[in-house]
This record gives C-alpha cells, sequence and structure tokens, in this order.
C-alpha cells in the first residue's frame, strides 16, 4: 500500500477530471415516525404514524455521481431516466442543487415512473421498505437521446461508470446492445467501470465491480472458491479487471497479472451499510481516472466505503480529508478467512501453539506486553455479563418491562455484539457508545440519558460488587492467587523477569485498579512501575500508548518487542506496528486451555499465535527459538 500523502494525489483536484454515471436514477425518501400523537383510524380502525421529519436524498446512480462530486471530480454528468410525476422534478432539483449536470436525464412519460426508495424509520427500527419504479421500461425516444447526448460528450470524460441498481430499469436488452456498441468503439479511449447490481448486464471492455454473493452467484463453479480464486475465475468471466468486494473484510481484485487485496476496517461503534457500495465505487473510478493503478483504486475505494459507514440512516459522502483521516487511524481486520476456520488450524510441532502467520526464529525480547483481565488476571471474569444487564437496564429505562419478547431479544443480540466488538477497548470509550445506543433506541428521554462517565460508574460499582467477595479472599489467604490467575501466567512473568525482559502491563481498566489488584496478586512488582490503566481519557488508550512509546524508543527494533493479550485491541496494535502478537484463548472460568469463542476476534485482530495459556510457554519458547527454554519449569 501507498503512503497516505501518494493516495492524496489521486484523490487531489490538482488534476481536474470529468466523469459520467449512466445508470438507474433513484431518489431516496427517510421518514422518521413514531406513533407518539398519532391516532386510530376511524375509518380502518388501524395506528396511525406521526411523521417526525422527512429526508429526500440522492440514491443509485445519483448517489455514485455525488460521491464523485464530494471528492472533487470537476464535472459529473448523469445519464438516466425520470418521469414526469413529482418525484421527477425533485430528483432533477436535488441533482443540480449538487452541482450534478442533467443535460443527459431523459423525461419519460408513458411506462415509468420514477425510481423511489421509501423507507420508514420508528426509534432506529426500519420498517418494511415502499419502492416504485420497479416495473419501468425504457422507451426507444428516451434511449436515443440519452445515447446521442453520450456520443457527442463521450471524448470530453476521463471516466464513465455504468450503473444497475433496480431490478427493472434503464438497463433493458435494447440499452444494453446499444450501449455495448458504444463500448466497443470507446472501449480504449476512456476508462469504463460497470457495477450491475442485478447482474442482469454485462458489459464489455469494463473494469466490473460485484460483491461476493453476487460474484458467486454467476455460476455454480464459483460457490466453494476461495476470495483469490473467485475473483480470477470472474476475471475470466468478464475478460477485464475485476474488484470483489467481501463486506467487512475488505476487497480484492484482478487485472489478469497482478492480485490485489486490502483488509476490511473494524468498527465498535453502530455502523450503517447503505451506500457502501456507492462510495467504494466512486473513490475507485476517481482515484484511477488521475492515474492510480487497480490496486490503489481498491485501496481508496474501500476507505471510502468504510467511512461511508459511519452515516446512519442514509448514504455516507466521504470527503478526501476523511478517508486519508481513517487511513492513519483504522483499525485493521486481519486474516478473515482463518479468522472463521476453526476446522484446518495449523499447529507447532507439538500441537498446542496455532500458527496463524509464520513466525521465524528470534532471540529473548527486551520487552514484554501484556494486557491483564483474562491475559494473567481472571477476578474480573464474568464482567461480560454484568456489563450487558447494565447496558440492557440503560438502554431501555422505565420501558424495560413493557417491552415485548422480540424487543428484547433484539436489543440483547445487539448488546451482545457489541460487547464482543469492543473487548479490550477502555471501558470508558464502551460508554460513549452507550450513550449513543440509549439515544438512538429512543426509549429514554433525551433529558434523562447519563454521561459517558456515569454509566461507567454504574457498571464500576455493579463490576466491583461481583469481585468484591474474590478480592477479599484473596486478601485473607482463604482464595490463593493461582485461583484466580491463567494457568502459568505468574510463572512465566518471574521467568521473564529473572532474564531482564522488561515487562509492561496495559490494561482498558482504570489504572488504579489495575495497580491494586496486581499488587494483591503479587506480581506488581516485575513490572517495576510500568503498570498501565485507563485514566478516563478515550484518546489516551494504555495499549496504544505503550506501544507508540516504545516503537518510537525501539525505531527498528519491533523484534524485540513481544505482546501476549486474550482481546483484539493490543493484537491489533501490535500487528499494525509490525510487532508480534501472540493471543490467549484464555478459558477465565477454569484457568487452563482453550476457549474457542475468542478465536475468532484475535485472529481478526492480527495475532501471529495463539495458545491455550501459560501452561504451553515452554512450547511457545521452542518454537521462538529463545535460548534457556530447556530450563523453564
Amino acid at each position: 500500500m501507498r503512503k497516505a500523502d501518494a493516495l492524496k494525489t489521486f484523490l487531489s483536484p490538482s488534476k481536474p477530471v470529468a466523469l459520467a454515471v449512466i445508470g438507474d436514477l433513484c431518489l431516496d425518501l427517510a421518514y422518521q415516525v413514531t406513533t407518539e400523537g398519532g391516532e386510530i383510524s376511524v375509518e380502518t380502525g388501524l395506528q396511525t404514524y406521526s411523521v417526525q421529519s422527512v429526508k429526500g436524498e440522492l440514491g443509485g446512480g445519483c448517489n455514485v455521481g455525488l460521491n464523485l462530486k464530494t471528492l472533487g471530480a470537476r464535472r459529473v454528468d448523469m445519464y438516466g431516466i425520470v418521469g414526469t410525476d413529482l418525484y421527477g422534478k425533485v430528483l432533477c432539483d436535488l441533482l443540480e442543487s449538487h452541482n450534478l449536470n442533467i443535460e443527459g436525464v431523459q423525461t419519460q412519460g408513458e411506462g415509468w415512473a420514477t425510481h423511489v426508495y421509501h423507507k420508514v424509520f420508528e426509534q432506529g427500527i426500519e420498517h418494511p421498505r415502499y419502492d416504485s419504479g420497479n416495473f419501468n421500461v425504457p422507451g426507444e425516444r428516451s434511449i436515443d437521446l440519452l445515447l446521442e447526448t453520450l456520443r457527442k460528450k463521450i471524448d470530453s470524460y476521463d471516466a464513465i461508470i455504468i450503473n444497475e441498481q433496480v431490478p427493472q430499469g434503464l438497463h433493458s436488452k435494447v440499452f444494453q446492445k446499444r450501449l455495448n456498441r458504444i463500448l466497443d468503439e470507446y472501449g480504449e479511449k476512456v476508462l469504463w467501470f460497470a457495477d450491475c447490481r442485478k447482474l442482469n448486464s454485462v458489459y464489455r471492455n469494463a473494469i466490473h465491480k460485484v460483491n461476493e454473493a453476487e460474484g458467486r452467484a454467476l455460476s455454480p463453479d464459483f460457490a466453494s472458491l476461495s476470495t483469490k480464486e473467485l475473483v480470477k475465475a470472474l476475471y475470466g468471466y468478464f475478460g477485464k479487471p475485476t474488484v470483489v468486494t467481501l463486506g467487512e473484510n475488505g476487497a480484492v481484485g484482478f487485472d489478469g497479472d497482478v492480485f490485489s487485496s486490502v483488509l476490511g476496517v473494524h468498527f465498535t461503534q453502530h455502523i450503517d451499510i447503505v451506500g457502501a457500495g456507492d462510495a467504494f465505487l466512486a473513490a475507485m473510478a476517481l482515484s484511477m481516472s488521475r492515474g492510480a493503478s487497480l490496486a490503489e483504486g481498491i485501496e481508496v475505494g474501500n476507505l471510502s466505503a468504510a467511512q461511508s459507514l459511519l452515516t446512519l440512516y442514509g448514504c455516507g459522502h466521504p470527503t478526501v480529508e476523511e478517508i486519508l483521516t481513517l487511513k492513519e487511524k483504522a483499525a485493521w481486520r486481519y486474516n478473515p478467512e482463518k479468522a472463521s476456520d476453526d476446522a484446518n488450524r495449523v499447529f507447532d510441532s507439538g500441537g498446542t501453539i496455532e500458527i496463524i502467520n509464520p513466525v521465524s526464529k528470534r532471540g529473548l525480547p527486551k520487552i514484554a506486553i501484556f494486557d491483564h483481565d483474562g491475559t494473567i488476571s481472571t477476578m474480573r471474569s464474568g464482567w461480560e455479563g454484568v456489563m450487558a444487564k447494565m447496558m440492557k437496564e440503560a438502554i431501555a429505562g422505565s420501558a424495560l418491562f413493557t417491552l415485548t419478547n422480540e424487543e428484547i431479544l433484539k436489543l440483547e443480540a445487539e448488546i451482545a455484539h457489541f460487547i464482543d466488538q469492543t473487548t479490550g477497548i477502555q471501558t470508558i470509550e464502551q460508554m460513549v457508545y452507550l450513550t449513543e445506543m440509549v439515544a438512538r433506541y429512543g426509549y429514554v428521554p433525551s433529558d434523562e440519558i447519563l454521561s459517558a462517565q456515569e454509566y461507567k460508574n454504574l457498571y464500576n460499582d455493579d463490576l466491583l460488587a461481583m469481585i468484591a467477595s474474590k478480592k477479599a479472599g484473596v486478601a485473607n489467604g482463604t482464595i490463593p492467587p493461582s485461583e484466580v490467575t491463567i494457568a502459568g501466567s505468574v510463572e512465566f512473568l518471574h521467568y521473564l523477569y529473572e532474564r531482564g525482559v522488561k515487562l509492561y502491563l496495559a490494561s482498558g481498566t482504570d489504572q488504579a485498579d489495575v495497580i491494586r489488584e496486581a499488587a494483591l496478586l503479587g506480581y506488581a512488582d516485575l513490572f517495576e512501575g510500568r503498570i498501565y490503566g485507563s485514566v478516563g481519557k478515550i484518546d489516551e488508550d494504555p495499549k496504544k500508548v505503550v506501544l507508540r512509546r516504545l516503537i518510537t524508543s525501539l525505531a527498528g527494533q519491533e523484534g524485540d518487542i513481544i505482546v501476549f493479550g486474550d482481546g483484539p485491541v493490543e493484537m491489533r496494535e501490535a500487528r499494525s506496528r509490525g510487532v508480534l502478537a501472540v493471543g490467549l484463548l484464555s478459558d477465565e472460568v477454569r484457568r487452563s486451555g482453550e476457549n474457542l469463542a475468542k478465536r475468532q476476534r484475535l485472529v481478526l485482530g492480527g495475532a501471529s499465535l495463539l495458545m491455550p495459556d501459560f501452561a504451553s510457554s515452554k512450547e511457545l519458547m521452542n518454537l521462538l527459538g529463545w535460548n534457556g527454554s530447556e530450563q523453564y519449569v
């Protein structure tokens, strides 16, 4: 991948470009509704809804055009058909308000209704959608005028995007045949892209973008292929460079010679996938029209799509600045295929250490960084249940006991997913996202929503109450430390300490609590003051801070650092900085053996090696070639 400043050249307006978008022109209407203030209809007996707001946005090919303009294209010309109905005028007015040229937009009365997606949202939940325009048939005159305008202006374009959005719209057999003639004539004179969602249309001489499901649906032979095999097979199918988007797992491409791939971006907050494909296509096409290779275009497209996910209940339109910022701070999803494959795990010769990425033998490290909870200590085992209960009560408020079973199950499922996605980050950051969830669900009046710190205090009170008996037992000697630590962890710390390895402890738990618990369990002194925990500031995550400082002080010596943890945050921070990340599949209840529920997130986080607990330390030392492993007991 190129550095951000190199990518910026492909998004910079220093090279003015003109692009055209040919496709299904759609209008998105988003309604926010509530039953509050509504009535039961006298005529039908049905509940009516009060519309709180209506927001009109560009959809389909129009959204691709808007993304191009947002990213700095000098001129974007739209080609398609709208109806003579009210929505057709609204759509054209919207296009012009965003400086999108509509000379190529044709108006058709008979046989055409403007494509409109009516989307209804109630307290963050989307109702069934109503679509108009699903039975459209483009007329001969509309096709003639559209293609005549295209031929007149085609020499002025750097790239042309063909978009297919709806089951039955612009891309009739007649239109496809006639546009393919133009592609045959101008295929080498202008850069063509095709994104045909329904795959009713196959255009020649165009770079094709498809999502994974669309690609596999083209042939029964594609169903069992790996992603790399799939994109190469699709290149053979289309006969042109092909890009396959993989949703949260990034994208792959093949140009006939070079295979390219980019990682997906991991998000902890709520996201919305609507419009992500359009953002990908626009950024890729724009950057390639400015000279980017297919691989570079895929990278820019992937970042643009990821940024668009952060816009809820509508299509995101990433800016150049947002894309470049995201590249610098993105949390990547590593090895997605291995993460989802529990059946073909690869182990060391002893059958204990799982090898995700091959590692070279190395000497004893100078520095070892450890996560705390779940990696060394099991004092806080069960925190997930405590947080889930607190979050459910916070989100539902007084409505908790009036919710239907379906509503409760949906809420619990989102909470469980959230906790899984955010394991390892600071508690205060989790609580920031909780405040957003409380507001989104709408059960709690806005003036009763607590601050992130207040929610954190509630959670900490509940958690400390849960572990109070454990702490008391360790303090009075009725519970030995070995019963609240992962097997072999304390012995391993002593082994490293005695051989001069500097030990660091970095946790998302409050720093004062980490220090107290490490002292209580008898190993705080081994870290010689190098214990870091949360100080209540989101931008000062202790795991990130520690790694950043050490990488800076040991520039070029990343091989002298090793990170151990049972969460994806420390894995991702280590992997992104070229540091060996060893994941612990720790079973916090039994304190030994594997907990495979942790495997996927550790692999996605970037772990190169996985071990069940520190009773496997000797096998790890042998694998890494540490001298003196034969002395380890």
